[in-house]
């Protein structure tokens, strides 16, 4: 079978494993001279470590990542609003860690054997029929695949080429994301919520910590704010232990800037097109499920390949399986994002009340296998 896969990023690099785990090979295209790594650091909940580990990834993940035991959620002004205790709560499915991104897309990137990767390459048009998909690249040249897989992201090209949906949907908040040295000794998942405006800071190594900030910018398509608006003035009124680690900040550290949006599409198939990850269901942070939801995506996908040659068959049973954790991700996003939106007494006494028992509805039904 011929496989494209465009987009080598966790989605794509995920899938050429899996595929190669069960005998097939893939060829990947990315746009991008090297492997992408916006977002900075990465969150892995325990069912997304589960994916690793069906990966056969789990210890080379682990040599580069910090078990994260505790999720706390504070005021702005530094008061512990609720505490979870993570390591217990997913201890019957994985542990949960955090690392940089680029370190665990290095070690997707490594981990492939058959599969290969050209940087540098896009995909300029697709065409359908009985015998598969016809595909021009940006460069001119032409092949013929059995199967074209869109692992591009939010702003996918092949969700765009296949008709099968619109462009990602601003959610109204921006962020900003980047690494820096843990001088704050920040030693868990730590969150900070003010007005409109969001803190969280994870440690991806001995040294090094992973901030993240947003803020809500309401509007209906994405705001003009600069990228390098001042942090500093912008959470000034946040205490720590996270706003010293913007306080401190380098004027040279790289910092990932744009908005939050969300890809909700009525199908993923077209054909021998199929999406995968964000291109087929991106959405919001709040659940750090990204990268799970992709990698899951990416495993059912390879199953299902490799149970059926009939690849029609094998893509609707994909989306079938999927399609039901997805929505349930997706929804769980939007009812929290809504909740953290809330004026901040009320959402404090909601999360000193009812944050553990949220924690475990929200997460419950991923402690189920895929």
């Amino acid at each position: 079978m011929r496989i494209l896969i465009v987009g080598a990023g966790i989605a794509g690099l995920a899938l050429a494993k899996a595929l190669e785990q069960r005998g097939m090979e893939a060829q990947l295209i990315e746009c991008r001279p090297e492997l992408p790594v916006t977002g900075a650091g990465l969150f892995l909940p325990g069912n997304a470590v589960r994916a690793i580990e069906q990966l056969g990834l789990r210890e080379e993940v682990a040599e580069k990542a910090v078990p994260i035991k505790r999720q706390l959620i504070l005021d702005a002004g530094g008061k512990v609003l609720n505490a979870i205790d993570s390591e217990n709560f997913w201890r019957e499915c994985a542990s949960c860690l955090s690392l940089q991104r680029k370190g665990f897309q290095d070690i997707l990137k490594a981990s492939l054997g058959r599969s290969t990767i050209a940087f540098g390459r896009s995909i300029a048009s697709l065409k359908q029929d009985s015998a598969g998909c016809s595909v021009t690249f940006d460069d001119g040249a032409a092949a013929k695949y059995d199967l074209v897989v869109g692992a591009d992201g939010m702003h996918s090209t092949v969700r765009e080429l296949a008709s099968l949906g619109g462009s990602a949907r601003y959610v109204g908040t921006v962020c900003w994301r980047f690494i820096t040295q843990n001088t704050a000794g920040i030693d868990c998942w730590t969150a900070m919520l003010g007005t409109g405006r969001t803190l969280l800071a994870i440690p991806v190594s001995r040294t090094d910590v992973y901030v993240y900030a947003d803020i809500s910018v309401p509007g209906d398509g994405v705001p003009g704010l600069p990228p390098d608006s001042p942090l500093r003035s912008l959470f000034k009124d946040f205490a720590g232990p996270v706003f010293p680690l913007i306080d401190r900040l380098s004027a040279d550290t790289p910092i990932h800037y744009g908005p939050i949006e969300e890809v909700r599409l009525k199908d993923w198939i077209s054909g021998r097109v199929v999406l995968l990850g964000d291109a087929a269901h991106g959405c919001s942070p709040n659940m750090a499920e990204g990268a799970g939801m992709a990698m899951e995506d990416a495993v059912v996908l390879a199953e299902e390949l490799s149970r059926s040659t009939d690849i029609t068959k094998a893509l609707r049973a994909y989306m079938e399986r999927r399609r039901p954790r997805v929505d349930w991700v997706q929804n769980q996003c939007r009812a929290r994002d809504k909740m953290r939106s809330l004026p901040a007494l009320p959402r404090a006494a909601v999360l000193r009340l009812f944050g553990t028992s949220l924690y475990k509805r929200s997460y419950s039904p991923l402690l189920k296998s895929f």
